[in-house]
């Protein structure tokens, strides 16, 4: 019986708009959710640039934020496990690229950051625009992001680059470090976490907490960021607009997210 489905919001439960969810993907979790399934988003985004996922799947009981950084009960209201950058090591990766022309985001406390002096880097070409639209505004802008990390901990930096040799060159630099996790979701996109920090970690505190196994549980996923998630849970499912690595960590492969591959493998797992 699956006790538990956990999913990734863009590219995976989202339309290619990223605001949207399909009709057939919402009927299918609700069916889920009423046969005794709880729900879990586990996404990359953090809360306060969630948009309204809630309101249109309201059934959504969990919701992985930074990349597995924390794991918040939205019935009890309360976080239930995290797993922060310090500020030291926050801070030292943000004097590091600020030598970049890149456009950063730092997630603190359930809240997305922009620093003023790097918003001219901002990817506004490479996102549809009411993506764009609803991203930015839930996003704070500061004058410093030291100034932030003095009262928050800092969950994610999310980095921005659209320049492939800076893209690599940030990335070699980065990938091999022990205290951190470096993964993406989009392609010009790098994440970085605390070491440990990722949705394959905090799913498995998530079901340490609801007294769920492996094989009770269901996971979706389009990204590299995706594939710690999809190889903890039995029902690992890779959607047919995944990357490479995506559909080589998942046992299982669904439609793409523009076909409604949520739905159809929901479905026929747990025959409803």
């Amino acid at each position: 019986m699956i006790k538990l489905i956990a999913l990734d919001l863009d590219g995976t439960l989202m339309n290619p708009d990223h605001v949207t969810v399909s009709e057939e993907n919402k009927a299918a979790l609700r069916a889920a959710h009423d046969a005794g399934a709880k729900i879990a988003v586990a996404t990359g985004r953090t809360l306060s640039i969630f948009g309204n996922v809630c309101e249109q799947v309201p059934e959504i009981d969990y919701i992985l934020y930074s990349n597995g950084a924390a794991v918040f009960d939205r019935r009890a209201k309360r976080v239930l496990h995290e797993h922060a950058l310090s500020a030291a090591q926050c801070g030292a990766l943000l004097d590091y690229l600020d030598g970049f022309p890149a456009f950063i985001e730092l997630y603190a406390g359930g809240q997305s950051y922009a620093q003023k002096d790097k918003e001219r880097f901002f990817p506004f070409d490479v996102f549809p625009k009411d993506f764009i639209d609803q991203a930015r505004a839930g996003m704070v802008t500061v004058d410093d992001f030291h100034d932030v990390l003095q009262t928050r901990n800092a969950e994610k930096l999310t980095v921005y680059l659209t320049d492939k040799a800076q893209y690599r060159a940030v990335w070699d630099a980065l990938c091999g470090r022990e205290d951190l996790e470096v993964t993406t979701s989009f392609p010009i996109s790098i994440d970085l976490t605390r070491a440990g920090a990722d949705k394959g970690t905090a799913l498995q505190a998530l079901c340490r907490h609801l007294g769920v196994t492996p094989q009770q549980c269901m996971a979706f996923g389009d990204a590299e960021n995706d594939c710690p998630m999809l190889r903890f849970a039995h029902y690992g499912y890779a959607m047919e607009n995944g990357s490479d690595a995506c559909k080589r960590a998942a046992r299982f492969l669904t439609k793409s997210n523009a076909e409604n591959g949520v739905a159809v493998a929901v479905r026929q797992v747990m025959q409803l």
